[in-house]
């Protein structure tokens, strides 16, 4: 009996040191992830105050840098990725009032904040890997643009997609309104307050 009772106390100490083993993974890897998705940000914000490619390289103000969301896990989000429409084509129209052809990659499916959604992928290249994502949610026109914003990324080859909200930014018209840019469909609406990614840049 004794040796019984010794056997379930070794057990349940071999599983409370693993749990801990994997909070403290959870709590580096999370961690990792925040620092990496912060530096991509400062990148951005040197790349707008010094590259002749900035959009802000001709507006008459000086560059005070982007507005961000705090990054959160909570919004690297798992899709189910439905390929049934892969392969058509749409077409899309532009700020400037001109048509964009897009290659649709299908359908990416995800629960967010209790909710349902889904919304059409369009691919970015000919290899099919890298994905373009245009989106609106709840926070336009109060803590984001109003056009809604984009999400570009790169994908191994699985079924199983993760959508980064963290790394959802601007189109350039918001900021310069001489570049044209792919209107965010109205169906590509998401009905949370997508509180993550790029806010909009005050005074526009």
């Amino acid at each position: 009996m004794r040796k019984s009772i010794g056997c379930v106390l070794l057990s349940l100490l071999f599983m409370a040191c693993h749990s801990n083993e994997d909070v403290r993974d959870k709590e580096q890897s999370d961690s990792i992830y925040t620092n990496a998705v912060i530096h991509e940000r400062q990148q951005k914000d040197a790349a707008f105050a010094m590259s002749p490619n900035s959009p802000f390289r001709d507006v008459q103000e000086d560059f005070s840098g982007l507005q961000y969301y705090p990054v959160s896990t909570e919004w690297k989000v798992n899709c189910r990725w439905d390929k049934r429409h892969s392969g058509n084509w749409v077409t899309l129209p532009d700020s400037k009032g001109k048509k964009r052809v897009y290659k649709v990659a299908g359908t990416f499916k995800f629960r967010i904040q209790n909710r349902e959604c889904e919304i059409e992928a369009y691919f970015e290249d000919s290899a099919e890997t890298a994905f373009f994502i245009m989106f609106r949610d709840s926070t336009n026109g109060k803590e984001s643009y109003q056009g809604g914003r984009y999400i570009e990324f790169q994908h191994a080859g699985s079924d199983d997609v993760v959508l980064d909200f963290n790394r959802a930014f601007n189109p350039y018209c918001h900021y310069n309104h001489n570049y044209a840019c792919p209107l965010v469909p109205a169906s590509h609406f998401i009905p949370v307050f997508v509180r993550a990614g790029e806010r909009s840049y005050p005074g526009k």
